[in-house]
């Protein structure tokens, strides 16, 4: 009896933890858990509200993982059962550095703004997913988040398929998809919900073949990852099914990689299986899904009717101008107007992004872009390929067994972003939050999968870790600065823009673009909209009144122009303001200007006809009249009613 008093004594006496550490003991558990929700939280709110390539709808994201990231540093040191390769955190922190400072040094700050946002919000998924998060257990919880999304966008495509195809998530708003007829989730564009399902089709088929968890988990697994593949078919999109093959292949070579390595008796048969199990399921989606994919290839030509090729002209029309360090962020804004291919349909809408990342980076960001996107794939896929050699050769003959969290989760991240890699060869889904961010966290599972080796450790790389922990830091900071600056910009503006057409709600218009300038100054488009307001409210008025409204419009127009002299809305807008306050020299010189940045357009060769209208200067008014009426782009027939007056007026005189 005494000796276990004794015995007993001694074990609390060991064991019991002062009050100071029982407190941080406490403190740390309540911080792991806090940034823990709060990531779960923001990739939630990603998946649902930010699908689309503006930021509106994102900032409910941008919140939850800038206190998440500013909160996991506060905790100081995470417990991780294995290492991050130093080399494909490095190459992440230099990728991500350059864009953020070729996005600083940009020539129009506010559409580089949102590469640069979306960039650090990348940035805390990746660094959180390969360190904070980086157990399994810590990143099955995002695991959850994922499956429950995309259950949420199979029922909402469920809805559009019913025939309510512009249903949108969010009340008051609209699909401008919704004529297409395809399916898009939560996404407006249903290409960025089909690259969204294909992940998850490749991720959860991994997770339950290689995963660990019973009969009911694993059915669950297939059952979604069967959904989204039917998914994926009904948006009818063609570069997702290339990705889906691409990514069904991987999956099938890297299982019969690992099967062969560890089973090597039983491959002759896999490979028979798996060769006759893919025909059967190929033949089968190919027939049930052959009404809806065969309308978009005519003719076995997969490309015909596709304006891609246009676009990618174009785009590398505006890369030629600035081949190392490229145009600079989302600058394709204005380059698909500038650069616009005299052979292109008039009726072609401005593309805006070149439905194709790597153009995309080339036209942003140069070949010094180009090549960092390349080096940042090249240590990741490695690294992840060198954690399946070392599952097969080290620990398979230690536990027998060919299933593992970690495995699941790195076979799954692995043949996602190979099929997501092929998709964005056609589309431009990395500058859309869901799909990037969910790419952010397939990353950093491969920077980290989970390789616990004494022999092999990995490479640790000065100043890697500090400055990993500095960028997480900054990022979730810059991100809660941009919520309050950037992100209630947003609002004010989406305010006044819903507001109907009226002259009796100009006034509050103004009023909320004005709110929307004092919080974010930098921002051409907004000064814009608010001499575009004040500009059309001039009329109508006694001329004293229309006088001060005209000398506002013009200042708005001319810091608009000032913020991005690239974009030929604004000029043309600035020389209506100019002729109407009568200062002509002013006027035709932003009209020509405005012609440069869009030669093939209408609007521009419109403006300067009727600027030479005005004026009775009518032999020049009738040639850029009839060039308004050749456009190769924005025609419509607004210029033949305005000629007509313009020769009415030359015969009265």
């Amino acid at each position: 009896m005494t000796g276990r008093v004794v015995r007993s004594s001694i074990k609390s006496k060991n064991l019991a933890p002062s009050s100071s550490a029982t407190t941080e003991t406490t403190m740390q558990k309540i911080i792991k858990v806090t940034v823990i929700t709060l990531v779960m939280l923001g990739v939630l709110a990603v998946g649902v509200l930010g699908t689309e390539t503006r930021l509106l709808f994102f900032w409910p994201a941008g919140i939850l993982l800038g206190i998440a990231a500013v909160v996991a540093v506060m905790r100081g040191k995470w417990t991780m059962r294995s290492a991050p390769a130093d080399s494909a955190l490095a190459a992440a922190l230099v990728f991500g550095l350059y864009l953020i400072i070729r996005g600083i040094a940009s020539p129009v700050i506010a559409s580089a703004r949102e590469d640069i946002l979306l960039v650090l919000a990348c940035a805390v998924v990746y660094t959180l997913s390969a360190t904070a998060l980086s157990t399994p257990r810590r990143r099955m919880v995002l695991v959850s988040v994922l499956l429950l999304i995309t259950v949420g966008n199979l029922a909402m495509g469920f809805v559009h398929f019913s025939g309510q195809w512009s249903f949108h998530i969010v009340p008051g708003y609209m699909r401008s998809f919704g004529d297409a007829h395809r399916i898009g989730g939560f996404f407006n564009n249903p290409n960025h919900l089909a690259a969204f399902l294909v992940m998850m089709t490749l991720f959860f088929s991994s997770l339950a073949i290689f995963g660990r968890g019973g009969a009911a988990w694993r059915l669950t697994l297939v059952f979604i990852a069967i959904s989204s593949s039917i998914g994926v078919t009904l948006t009818v999109s063609r570069g997702a099914m290339a990705g889906l093959a691409a990514g069904v292949l991987t999956l099938v070579f890297i299982s019969l990689l690992l099967l062969r390595k560890v089973y090597p008796h039983l491959f002759l048969r896999a490979l028979v299986g798996v060769t006759v199990m893919s025909v059967f399921v190929g033949t089968a989606f190919f027939i049930i899904f052959v009404e809806q994919v065969g309308g978009r290839f005519k003719n076995g030509d997969v490309l015909q009717g596709d304006p891609r090729p246009v676009i990618w002209r174009a785009a590398l029309a505006q890369h030629a101008e600035h081949p190392w360090l490229g145009a600079g962020a989302r600058m394709f804004y204005e380059g698909c107007i500038t650069f616009r291919t005299a052979d292109s349909v008039s009726w072609m809408k401005d593309a805006q992004f070149t439905h194709g990342e790597y153009i995309q980076v080339l036209a942003d960001y140069g070949w010094i872009g180009l090549a960092l996107l390349v080096a940042l794939l090249f240590f990741h896929f490695t690294n992840g390929w060198r954690f399946l050699q070392w599952f097969a050769n080290e620990r398979f003959p230690r536990t027998s067994s060919l299933q593992g969290r970690n495995l699941g989760l790195t076979v799954g991240a692995f043949t996602a972003l190979v099929a997501t890699l092929v998709h964005a060869v056609f589309e431009f889904h990395f500058h859309v939050p869901a799909t990037a961010l969910t790419a952010a966290f397939f990353f950093g599972i491969l920077a980290n999968p989970g390789m616990e080796s004494a022999m092999n450790p990995p490479r640790r790389l000065p100043l890697v870790r500090p400055l990993l922990k500095f960028t997480l830091f900054a990022s979730g900071f810059v991100l809660l600065c941009g919520a309050w600056t950037v992100g209630r910009a947003n609002y004010f503006v989406e305010q006044a823009v819903i507001l109907h057409d009226d002259d009796e709600l100009n006034s509050t218009r103004i009023a909320l673009l004005g709110k929307s300038i004092e919080s974010d100054p930098y921002n051409a488009n907004t000064w814009y909209e608010r001499g575009r307001v004040r500009l059309d409210g001039a009329s109508g008025n006694s001329l004293k009144v229309a006088a001060g409204i005209l000398q506002g419009a013009m200042s708005d127009l001319e810091k608009a122009r000032a913020l991005n002299p690239y974009n030929n809305f604004m000029a043309c807008a600035l020389a209506d303001a100019y002729d109407a306050s009568n200062r002509p020299d002013e006027a035709e010189r932003c009209a020509r200007d405005a012609i440069r940045l869009a030669p093939l357009y209408m609007e521009p060769r419109l403006t300067l006809a009727i600027h030479f209208h005005r004026l009775s200067r009518f032999a020049e008014a009738e040639e850029y009249y009839l060039k308004a009426g050749d456009a190769r782009a924005g025609a419509n027939d607004e210029w033949y009613a305005l000629y007509k007056q313009m020769l009415q007026d030359a015969a009265m005189q």
